[in-house]
């Protein structure tokens, strides 16, 4: 099968869904299958993939890493023409994604998308000067005619299939989570001692964006009643972006500076040896659709704490694999505080959590994406909802 993959997120910019595109690719292509990639281009980074293809871009202001696709491109248009794809696979609905459908219908290319991001929870990005709710409007109004375009709809979520259903998206929508790469076998001594951690410490971790959205002054506030009754406590905050500095101020003015660590951002392998090195694994987000991350943390045996919103309490089995709460910084205080106390009940999520590497391993996700495919360039027969 060719397929073509259109997203704004790729490599070198790491996020959860650039690390989806490069995982799916890399199983469909050890498959047999040959995959292109469609993205914008990035400053100063030059690929090595034959079959990546860059769009023109550019950079704002208000997104200064984030390069937006500028897709009018003749020339590659062409060019993908003549490659005679049997299914596109777009992972926006903006710039890159309108190319796509565009270039698909023109084509006659049945074409898929996931909707991986709840946009409504990002409007915050928008210029104050911008009236918020004609912005919502606008949208609403988008997805629903770009998701109703398209002949088959995946979301890593149940509750982004159902904020799609209730803007009035009438095309077939399957859930299917994102996949868990498979971890190294390392201890968590051994973790430890890769990344010059105490083995002592009890290892709080936080992996994601540092940004607005994300809801890290929560966990930061939490922090300092748990440092005060265990002072071996340390946090680690692996990951980058614009709040960093913000953060890294109300740690000082917290007096909890010698117990948070900010690693900046770090390719997947050594990812990995943080999630294997901690005890629990903290996520205060309001606004992710499906949160890769819990699902990578509970495959690496960590009890996870996340705030009652968005998609994250759908990733988590409560009160098998971790538990969930409201977001307020005495409830994350007290949820983290019954983890590091209670070690019986960390050991049962733990367990429990690492079932995930099968459930959610590369072969079986991509299994689910494949079928999808199939659905779209057969319609007659229909699809198979996947979770």
């Amino acid at each position: 099968m060719k397929i073509a993959i259109f997203s704004e997120s790729y490599l070198p910019f790491l996020n959860g869904v650039s690390i989806s595109i490069k995982v799916l690719r890399e199983e469909l292509t050890r498959r047999g299958h040959e995959v292109w990639i469609y993205a914008p281009r990035f400053k100063g980074y030059e690929d090595n993939d034959p079959l990546a293809r860059r769009f023109p871009s550019i950079y704002t202001p208000f997104e200064r890493e984030y390069p937006i696709a500028i897709p009018i491109a003749p020339r590659m248009w062409r060019e993908w023409r003549d490659q005679g794809f049997d299914v596109v696979h777009t992972h926006t609905p903006f710039l890159t994604g309108i190319a796509a459908l565009f270039w698909s219908k023109r084509a006659r290319v049945p074409i898929v998308s996931t909707y991986h991001t709840l946009y409504e929870q990002y409007l915050h990005y928008v210029p104050p000067v911008v009236p918020k709710r004609a912005v919502r409007r606008l949208l609403i109004w988008h997805l629903r005619r770009y998701y109703h375009a398209v002949a088959q709809v995946m979301t890593p979520s149940i509750i982004g299939a159902d904020l799609l259903r209730s803007y009035g998206v009438q095309s077939p929508i399957t859930p299917i989570r994102n996949a868990v790469l498979p971890f190294p076998e390392l201890s968590q001594q051994e973790a430890r001692a890769a990344l010059s951690q105490p083995l002592e410490s009890v290892n709080l971790l936080y992996v994601g964006r540092l940004a607005k959205e994300k809801n890290l002054p929560l966990l930061l506030k939490s922090l300092p009643p748990i440092v005060k009754a265990h002072p071996q406590v340390h946090l680690y905050l692996v990951g980058d972006g614009p709040a960093r500095p913000d953060l890294e101020q109300q740690c000082k003015e917290l007096g909890i500076g010698e117990h948070t660590h900010f690693m900046g951002a770090l390719p997947r392998d050594q990812v990995s040896l943080y999630l294997l090195a901690a005890d629990l694994f903290t996520f205060p987000s309001l606004t992710e659709s499906q949160a890769l991350v819990l699902d990578e943390a509970q495959a690496a045996g960590l009890p996870c704490v996340v705030a009652n919103a968005g998609g994250s309490p759908e990733a988590i089995d409560f009160g098998e694999t971790g538990l969930v709460v409201e977001p307020e910084p005495e409830l994350f205080t007290q949820a983290i505080l019954r983890l590091i106390q209670e070690e019986p009940l960390r050991k049962s999520f733990s367990e429990k959590g690492a079932l995930k590497r099968q459930t959610l391993s590369v072969e079986a996700v991509t299994d689910r994406v494949l079928a999808v495919y199939q659905a779209a360039m057969h319609p007659q027969k229909g699809t198979i909802l996947s979770k």
